[in-house]
């Protein structure tokens, strides 16, 4: 198995450790600030940030299947630690949470050459507690997706340029991007002009919701012309991801929204939904 944790003189970046080549990143992005995205995850392999997450409900997190399975390299449970509530690489803040991963679930149609299907989904060993730092992101029912120029947002800790980690103390970076369509756009995937870190998501608002409708699975250098990054479209995987959940005899669902809907006439927080990717 390929490993490679990248670190500059002086502990000025981040450390990143890879599993495959580091492409995805935020390029052209900016600090993020402090609960702006409480689903985000940081996965560690054991002591460095290898990939991205997000949080989806109490107990689950949903990633891309190519941060743990490849050619050359098989990642397992005992190697994953997944921090929830952290905004940098280097300090840490009196919400953030370790726990570590009961079972990895990648799609069984993943390929690794192609990228299809590349979502997986991780099954913590313990229930997090919802708090103004951690707290789960909405995903995008089946059959709904945002159209072609939708405004949209990408997180993580990749890369800001080519070789270049992000600046100590390693603050998450988010960026502003737009869902293109292109000729070759697959069954299962979506597009847009910038990259983020590998198994992040990529989001929109809807109503007072912020909806994931993305997975951050690959692309070709960053920030070229023409050469949009490609992600996982989650609203193919809606039965895939409940299946899985269920099976584990739990009802503690994701919150499914589909898009199309109109926005109630009031977004207050529901009592049901109270942690649900809202404002």
């Amino acid at each position: 198995m390929w490993r490679t944790c990248v670190t500059l003189a002086l502990l000025i970046c981040v450390q990143v450790c890879a599993h495959v080549p580091l492409y995805p990143r935020i390029m052209g992005g900016a600090d993020a600030q402090k609960k702006a995205w409480p689903w985000i995850v940081s996965l560690h392999d054991p002591t460095c940030h290898f990939c991205g997450g997000s949080l989806i409900n109490s107990q689950w997190v949903l990633s891309a299947a190519h941060c743990f399975i490849g050619d050359d390299y098989n990642v397992t449970e005992d190697r994953i630690l997944v921090y929830l509530g952290k905004l940098t690489q280097r300090e840490k803040n009196k919400k953030e949470k370790m726990i570590k991963v009961q079972k990895i679930y990648t799609h069984n149609m993943y390929n690794a050459t192609t990228n299809n299907n590349d979502i997986a989904l991780l099954h913590l060993s313990d229930k997090v507690k919802f708090n103004d730092h951690i707290s789960p992101v909405c995903l995008i029912a089946h059959g709904s997706d945002f159209p072609t120029g939708t405004r949209s947002r990408i997180i993580g800790w990749g890369l800001i340029e080519d070789g270049m980690n992000v600046p100590y103390p390693g603050i998450l970076q988010e960026a502003e991007v737009f869902v293109v369509d292109h000729n070759h756009k697959t069954e299962n995937t979506i597009s847009s002009c910038l990259q983020g870190d590998s198994g992040g998501p990529m989001m929109s608002q809807h109503c007072s919701k912020w909806v994931q409708f993305g997975i951050t699975s690959w692309g070709i250098g960053c920030g070229l012309q023409h050469i949009p990054g490609v992600y996982t479209r989650v609203s193919q995987y809606q039965q895939w991801i409940t299946d899985k959940i269920r099976g584990h005899q739990s009802d503690d669902l994701p919150q499914f929204v589909n898009i199309s809907h109109p926005c109630p006439s009031s977004t207050a927080r529901s009592s049901t939904s109270k942690w649900c990717c809202c404002f």
